[in-house]
């Protein structure tokens, strides 16, 4: 999934450990040359967001796994 990730910690000269979301279902290091500097500005917002519309509620069990849409949006299959 593209999004910023902390390095946790240099393995070896070419491999970094990343912090990954909990659960995430990939190996945790990766090769220097697949990754990316983040901006060194990341502008953040602290406003709070108001929705237009009343959002859906729902008992999640589990997530059992998540792929990113032909519209660009995350969607995941739930339990």
């Amino acid at each position: 999934m593209l999004r910023l990730y902390k390095i946790k910690k240099k393995v070896l000269n070419i491999n970094y450990k990343l912090e990954l979301l909990k659960g995430s279902r990939i190996h945790l290091i990766f090769y220097v040359l697949l990754l990316k500097e983040a901006a060194r500005v990341v502008e953040t917002s602290t406003k709070e967001i108001k929705l237009k519309h009343k959002l859906n509620i729902y008992n999640v069990k589990k997530v059992l796994d998540s792929r990113i849409s032909n519209k660009g949006q995350i969607e995941y299959l739930i339990k």
